[in-house]
């Protein structure tokens, strides 16, 4: 029996560990009903902030 991978997926979370967003492919962060609440900071600190620049949380994979 053959098995696949998918690749990994972007997701955002806090401090304490809870997934709380997706990050999609142009850097931008959404919730799980696929609003966008913020983005990536571009320095590649992988970083989470909302529109005002307030940290949401890290990226990480799963």
């Amino acid at each position: 029996m053959a098995t696949t991978s998918s690749p990994s997926t972007a997701i955002v979370v806090d401090d304490s560990g809870v997934r709380i967003a997706i990050v999609d492919d142009d850097g931008q962060v959404r919730d799980f009903a696929g609003v966008r609440i913020g983005s990536i900071r571009p320095d590649g600190s992988g970083v989470a902030v909302d529109f005002s620049g307030i940290r949401l949380g890290h990226v990480a994979t799963s």
